[in-house]
């Protein structure tokens, strides 16, 4: 009986102090992000650029409170899309010349964060080496090291996609890219 008493009060201590004191994550997708690489673009490594300010209230909702700070975060997964070329039928006179690049013209994909933060260094945070061209969605090989905490605590972040161009092309390129991400906070 005495041992049941023990372990009763014990358990209970080991549970909390395993669970942490009131950390709390939660998981927030970033979608539909654009990424407009001007033409001309020549065969070799071509940067696009996403801004996106950080609004912590936006991305947790009702588990925000006033002056929190993300204790970590990380990538989960990371994708990019082509962007849906007009059919023919579609194509006004105005734009009859464009021409609508894909995968096809691209070797390899890399994202990064960066910031106007000179202390927090760019990191690369998810790349596909090769491209598979016959696919319209590519998913990004995340970097499991990748931490994106100080960013995440920063009012802005640029969102930066480099494509590798297998040969040069005279026209835009667009493409849209969907990240999820793990926070954790207070």
């Amino acid at each position: 009986m005495r041992k049941f008493l023990l372990w009763s009060a014990v358990l209970p201590l080991l549970f909390l102090s395993a669970c942490g004191k009131g950390s709390k994550s939660q998981v927030v997708s970033l979608n539909d992000l654009e990424f407009n690489f001007e033409g001309p673009l020549y065969e070799g490594p071509n940067t696009g650029q996403y801004a996106w300010k950080v609004n912590l209230k936006e991305l947790l909702k009702d588990q925000y409170s006033e002056g929190m700070k993300i204790k970590s975060a990380k990538i989960l997964a990371g994708e990019v899309n082509e962007i849906e070329c007009e059919s023919d039928t579609e194509i006004t006179e105005d734009i009859e010349d464009q021409i609508c690049y894909g995968f096809e013209q691209i070797k390899s994909l890399v994202l990064s964060f960066a910031s106007n933060n000179k202390e927090i260094p760019m990191q690369e945070i998810a790349l596909l080496n090769p491209i598979a061209a016959d696919k319209k969605t590519q998913v990004l090989n995340v970097s499991g090291e990748a931490d994106l905490t100080a960013f995440l605590n920063e009012s802005d972040v640029y969102i930066v996609l480099d494509a590798d161009i297998s040969e040069d092309i005279d026209d835009n390129l667009e493409l849209k890219t969907n990240i999820t991400l793990e926070l954790s906070f207070d």
